[in-house]
């Protein structure tokens, strides 16, 4: 068995982003979406955890993502849920995120994903 790499270069930069439209990938670790929000850009997981809506097609505003299934939304820094829908529903309440760097040609270079 082949243990996933700790980190993963894209080949695409910033500039190949729009910022209106999340950009779904996949990496060694399984499907991560790429967000800009506030110039910054950020890497979380393309599926929502409660029942694997496609985040990476939901909305986003005030630096969060909700689910266009059921609405579950979670902060695309912390990774956290926010709100209080799906409360009492199974899933998990935390996104994998990966950190993100830059490469010297400056394509984006994501490290392995964390719950934290």
């Amino acid at each position: 068995m082949r243990t996933p790499p700790d980190s993963f270069d894209t080949q695409l930069s910033v500039q190949e982003l729009d910022p209106a439209r999340p950009r779904l990938l996949e990496t060694p670790w399984g499907p991560m979406a790429l967000f800009i929000d506030a110039g910054e850009v950020l890497c979380v997981q393309a599926f929502c955890p409660h029942l694997e809506g496609p985040l990476f097609q939901g909305s986003v505003a005030g630096g969060a993502v909700s689910c266009p299934w059921h609405y579950w939304r979670f902060d695309l820094r912390s990774g956290r849920r926010i709100g209080l829908v799906g409360a009492v529903l199974p899933g998990s309440d935390t996104l994998r995120r990966c950190r993100v760097s830059f490469d010297p040609r400056g394509a984006i270079v994501l490290h392995a994903p964390s719950l934290s």
